[in-house]
């Protein structure tokens, strides 16, 4: 769930014209999703017998290699187009070079690994947060939600320490979550339905009292209000936990569960693809203004055929390597 709301928030047509604001601010910034995953499992699996060379081991692996291959089969296309310009230097190639890889990523959704790949190599300090008292664990999530609505995410999302001090509520939120589940589950749904109101909320919030559109970005020590994307995301978490619970008590879904399998290559993968679905399905709608249902149809169409043509190209590729394909593209 948490890779679809992502290449949907990455699927919007037509952002900045008729497309729903409350929606947009609904479906934009997914990634605290992911993190939050992340901090479950970080618990859940890795915690009981943690050993930190393995993990790092299998996360640069696993994470990082995919990362570096993917990147350079996107900027060898940039490349090749910058040596095909007629009044390309060697100076002028060096600092296109340099710009493109300035901020440490080539697609734009790749921020994100750079970022995970610093909260795993920080594992040492979340195991003492894991074996802090219950009190500790909640003050020390309370300060640094409190950071996080001050700070906001980086511009262009480049600054990983801030991204770090950002994104850190999200991962003790899910290793909280998870070490604390039993307790938890009892009151899951009062909790699910305190956090739903949360979520509609700073929607409304967002879109009319406060107005801003989609994720919040600054420089880190400028004030410029309260991120309120982050509390919507916080419990937003909580809701699809509670969709997750439910989901789990119903028959097995084969899609949702092949999805869950290729999400990491559905997320190194997508940018390519769904860049293809923008550029040549739906260009018309770049250039006009159609009602709101139209652009939330084609973004819906959008979703649709990038995911699952990503997903072929993944499926292929694994065919293709079987033994590699986990360093090629995460799956």
């Amino acid at each position: 769930m948490a890779i679809l709301v992502i290449i949907l928030g990455h699927a919007v047509v037509n952002v900045d014209r008729t497309f729903p604001v409350a929606l947009l601010n609904l479906i934009a910034g997914g990634s605290g999703l992911f993190v939050f995953v992340s901090g479950f499992f970080f618990h859940r699996v890795f915690y009981p017998r943690f050993e930190y060379g393995a993990f790092m081991r299998k996360k640069i692996r696993n994470v990082f290699c995919p990362f570096l291959v993917v990147s350079l089969v996107a900027l060898l296309p940039m490349m090749l187009a910058w040596l095909g310009k007629a009044d390309m230097t060697a100076q002028k190639f060096a600092m296109n070079l340099y710009w493109q890889l300035n901020d440490g990523y080539v697609l734009y959704p790749h921020w994100y690994i750079l970022f995970i790949m610093s909260v795993f190599l920080l594992s040492p300090l979340y195991l003492l947060y894991i074996r802090a008292s219950t009190a500790a664990q909640v003050l020390l999530l309370a300060e640094f939600c409190i950071a996080a609505m001050l700070l906001h995410r980086p511009l262009g999302n480049a600054n990983i320490p801030q991204s770090v001090v950002y994104f850190t509520p999200f991962y003790m939120l899910g290793m909280l979550y998870s070490q604390h589940y039993e307790i938890l589950n009892r009151y899951r749904r009062p909790i699910a339905a305190s956090a739903m109101l949360g979520v509609m909320l700073m929607v409304v919030l967002q879109t009319l009292v406060f107005p801003h559109l989609a994720n919040y970005h600054k420089a880190p020590f400028e004030f410029d209000g309260i991120d309120l994307m982050f509390l919507q995301k916080l419990c937003l978490c909580i809701v699809l936990l509670e969709v997750a619970f439910w989901l789990s008590l119903r028959a097995t879904n084969r899609l949702l569960l092949e999805i869950s399998a290729a999400s990491f290559a559905l997320y190194f993968l997508h940018p390519f693809l769904l860049s293809e679905v923008h550029d040549r399905l739906v260009p018309w709608l770049r250039t006009l203004h159609p009602p709101g249902w139209v652009n939330l149809g084609a973004t819906l169409f959008s979703l649709v055929v990038a995911t699952a043509l990503t997903y072929v190209v993944a499926r292929g590729i694994r065919h293709a390597a079987p033994r590699h394909s986990r360093m090629l593209i995460g799956w």
